[in-house]
């Protein structure tokens, strides 16, 4: 694609590229060759415009087979070491015309077609076969007369058939390409054209890295920094990068691959035809459709050219920005002076980038062209501030235990939102270690913890409860509420001949906030950060307090006497519904018992009727008269015994479920006088 140079490249963080390129082209077609991952891409985005005024005809590319599977839709297939010989095999019964040699220095021809070749093969029994003569090819001739010749006597000769030239013309075509390219053919208008074409292809994510080089000032807890960053990119196309616009783009546009360039032929139930004919259909002017009429279709072409346009000047404002004058890009010293200060390194490597937001993204434009040769890398300079910085010891547990960090700390106040990417700090000439610099917008604060400092020891120990400050009556429920408490104490110990200072940052739970602490000293999206200071060869300790709101809800009935007694020992409710609570439970634990009576009443009179039963079976074999008759008697005196039982009972469990009744409505009276009062306070 030497002849349409990539002009502008702008690279995405989830690995995709944005590509533009442009180039004068002589002709009716032009060629785009892509990797095979690149091509659902490219067909999903490609765009092509002719700021010459020429036409796009179209765009065309092969058919998705592998190689094999589209060599066998030909009529010729030819092997690697037999060429001629299985084209001729393949030319079966074709036209053609041929030349021999039969005598050296003349030469015959023959039209016809081919009827075949043959090989002359002379069977061995130690091999299995071997072909001893010159193979023979057989014509027939235009006059119907057949010829044998020998394929050692062939000179040359023309194919007649137009099918088997197209075929033979597919073959190598098609032998030509490979397996992992995939080939775009732009059909153009004849003439010259000054092409323009962009495209979204996948594309190594770029990458970033910082230096801090920092001078502290008196009392070495402050000073000023350049900080430095460096975008990174890989040339992966397969061509060498000249003087190309590059953009670095941090955010993450939505992006996916979608398979436009698989063949796909859905299943579709076979339907026979049925023989119908009709006189054609003709619309006149006021039936055809308002999308089909002049003046639409007008407008359609012209929104389209508007479109086309507005898209082609954006390019051609963008690419007459490139400077060819611009000196390359100088590269970082790998070697850096000891005591160099931030100026001196600021002047020694000038940014050449711009920092522009675009809505959800944020993007570094490089003004000065860059060129990378093929397969390799670049580093470009985006970033060069300076800013004003603290150090800090930073303790978070959950990050490291025990120990706190060092730290830097400074607003972005470059102008520029921070991608993500790792951070070499150094400190009045000399290594002090890296830290990881997160993605961080402008005016945000930035922390850099570059090395661990062994000398203070921190132990944190977190104690969680719950804590019950009211209670509520709702309906036939006692709403309880209460806080979950979750309590933290850091106890700091500073081994060290100095004083020192540390920021303690915590991750306040979800839902929770903080009591009975003094104020963050700062606060980020997720963290809250104290300071707290310990005196040399000495210990201090911080407690951070948080809570959350939440209740539970239980019947009524379901507490106990004991519940009632703490709630009114912890002031949650009052003597008055203390006593009501009360009654009311005294109420519900006799409804308990009266239900037991009525049990056991019931299994008694479940045992009488199993009596009742026995003794009619036995009376019914009894004779009223005779020496049975004094025996039947007694029996019907106890079958009256059970039955007078029996009459006790069912008054017992009326009267019982009476007392229930009454008892239940009593406490539907209380409950009713308890919201009241609840809803008075």
């Amino acid at each position: 694609m030497a002849n349409l140079p990539v002009r502008e490249m702008v690279l995405y963080k989830h690995g995709v590229g944005f590509f533009v390129r442009q180039g004068e082209v002589e002709g009716n077609s032009a060629d785009l060759t892509f990797r095979k991952d690149e091509i659902n891409d490219v067909l999903k985005s490609l765009a092509v415009f002719d700021q010459a005024g020429g036409q796009i005809l179209g765009i065309h590319y092969d058919t998705p087979m592998d190689r094999a599977h589209r060599l066998k839709s030909s009529s010729v297939n030819l092997s690697a070491k037999s060429s001629l010989h299985d084209l001729i095999s393949d030319l079966r019964g074709r036209q053609v015309t041929m030349y021999f040699e039969a005598t050296p220095g003349s030469t015959e021809s023959i039209s016809g077609r081919v009827i075949g070749i043959d090989d002359r093969i002379h069977l061995k029994p130690e091999v299995v076969m071997e072909i001893t003569s010159p193979s023979r090819i057989v014509i027939l001739s235009d006059n119907g007369q057949t010829y044998v010749y020998s394929l050692d006597d062939l000179r040359n000769f023309k194919i007649q058939d137009a099918q088997s030239e197209h075929d033979l013309s597919y073959f190598l075509d098609t032998s030509m390409t490979e397996d992992d390219r995939r080939v775009v053919n732009l059909r153009l208008s004849e003439g010259d054209h000054d092409l323009v074409v962009y495209y979204v292809a996948p594309s190594p994510t770029w990458r970033v890295s910082y230096r801090l080089v920092a001078e502290t000032e008196e009392g070495g807890s402050t000073g000023k920094a350049l900080l430095q960053g460096w975008g990174l990119f890989d040339n992966r196309l397969e061509e060498d990068l000249d003087n190309v616009q590059v953009t670095l783009v941090a955010g993450q546009p939505i992006s996916f691959i979608y398979d436009l360039y698989t063949s796909n032929i859905p299943h579709r139930k076979m339907i026979q035809e049925q023989n119908r004919t009709t006189g054609p259909v003709e619309y006149d002017a006021d039936d055809i459709p308002d999308w089909l009429s002049d003046a639409a279709t007008t407008d359609y072409m012209e929104q389209g050219f508007r479109l086309e346009q507005k898209v082609m000047n954006r390019l051609v404002d963008t690419m007459s920005d490139f400077d060819d004058g611009v000196d390359p890009i100088a590269a970082a010293s790998p070697k850096m002076a000891r005591r160099a200060a931030p100026a001196s390194a600021k002047s020694s490597t000038k940014v050449r980038s711009e920092g522009k937001a675009t809505g959800e993204t944020f993007q570094y434009v490089v003004t000065a062209p860059v060129s990378v040769k093929r397969g390799e890398s670049a580093l470009v300079p985006i970033i060069g501030s300076d800013v004003n910085y603290e150090r800090e010891l930073l303790y978070n547990g959950s990050k490291l235990a025990n120990h706190p960090v060092a730290a830097i700390r400074f607003e972005n106040n470059t102008g520029l939102t921070l991608e993500r990417g790792p951070v070499t700090v150094v400190e009045d000439g000399d290594y002090k270690g890296e830290a990881i610099l997160p993605f961080t917008k402008e005016e945000n604060q930035v922390y850099l913890p570059y090395a661990v400092e062994l000398g203070v020891n921190i132990r944190e120990a977190v104690e969680n409860r719950v804590e019950i400050y009211a209670m509520h009556i709702e309906g036939k429920y006692m709403r309880q509420e209460q806080y979950n408490i979750r309590e933290v104490t850091y106890t700091l110990e500073n081994t060290t001949a100095d004083e020192k200072t540390i920021t303690i940052e915590a991750k306040i739970p979800e839902y929770y906030e903080l009591y009975e602490t003094r104020s963050p000293d700062s606060e980020t999206l997720d963290h809250v950060r104290w300071q707290v200071t310990v005196p040399a060869k000495s210990k201090a300790e911080f407690v951070h307090k948080s809570h959350r709101q939440s209740f539970n809800r239980f019947t009524l009935r379901d507490r106990s006497y004991q519940n009632l007694d703490d709630y009114l020992r912890n002031n949650w409710i009052g003597q008055v519904i203390y006593d009501d609570l009360r009654l009311m439970l005294d109420h519900h634990f006799a409804i308990q018992k009266h239900h037991q009576t009525i049990s056991i009443l019931k299994e008694e009179r479940g045992e009488i009727y199993k009596k009742q039963e026995e003794i009619r079976k036995n009376l019914g074999a009894l004779q009223p008269t005779g020496q049975e008759a004094d025996l039947r008697n007694r029996i019907l005196e106890q079958l009256e015994t059970a039955q007078n039982r029996l009459d006790e009972i069912e008054s017992e469990i009326d009267s019982t479920q009476s007392e229930i009744e009454r008892l239940e409505a009593e406490i539907e009276r209380i409950l009713e006088e308890l919201n009241e009062k609840e809803n008075a306070q």
